[in-house]
């Protein structure tokens, strides 16, 4: 089983690189998607950040709203600093296991890629990886790009200026993918990577 972290900024196209690659046959562990989990009401991660966030970002079912815990954490890097802090040692507690459990199944799946948006910022989770790839993309196209899915230019600046940059996820990667140009053209790009990289693992 070879393990991919796949990594790049707001707007670059990591979810794009990821349904491509379960297209091929991979299997996709979103790092998002599981730090939400564990700030599902009750757990020891939802009591930290509603500690360290104030009781505001809960909805009226004491729920986290997560538009409104990130205008919070990206108000500032030393806030955003303190979720990660938070969030990550349990995202880790939980992936770190699953791998090793589909590593012992009869027939696991011969390449896992680990979504990981943060990989600069929280760097243990490369150490769970065989290879780093980060797709990249000029900083107006990322922002047009999410401006366009429904964020505001405001608070895209904002979690990009609280964030790793292009330059220093690309010093940590194995690999880069440029998204600068149309959809399709990207895709094809992962597609290549896939056919030509993927192959040669062990």
């Amino acid at each position: 089983m070879y393990v991919v972290a796949l990594t790049g900024g707001i707007g670059a196209g990591k979810s794009t690189a990821a349904d491509v690659f379960r297209r091929c046959g991979a299997v996709v562990l979103t790092l998002d998607d599981i730090a939400k989990r564990q700030l599902e009401p009750g757990t020891p991660v939802f009591r930290a950040v509603v500690s360290e966030f104030g009781s505001d970002i809960l909805d009226e079912d004491g729920r986290v709203v997560l538009p409104a815990l990130a205008r919070k954490a990206f108000s500032s890097p030393g806030h955003s600093a303190r979720l990660n802090a938070l969030v990550h040692p349990a995202v880790l507690r939980e992936v770190g296991p699953r791998l090793r459990d589909m590593g012992q199944l009869p027939d696991p799946p011969r390449v896992v890629v680990l979504e990981v948006p943060l990989l600069v910022e929280a760097p243990v989770f490369a150490e769970l990886a065989d290879r780093v790839l980060a797709v990249s993309a000029p900083e107006e196209e990322r922002v047009s790009r999410t401006v366009a899915g429904g964020m505001s230019e405001a608070e895209v600046r904002a979690r990009m200026a609280c964030q790793a940059t292009d330059a220093r996820r690309e010093a940590i990667a194995d690999d880069v993918i440029h998204n600068d140009g149309t959809i399709e053209e990207f895709r094809a790009a992962l597609e290549r990577y896939w056919d030509e990289v993927l192959p040669h693992v062990p």
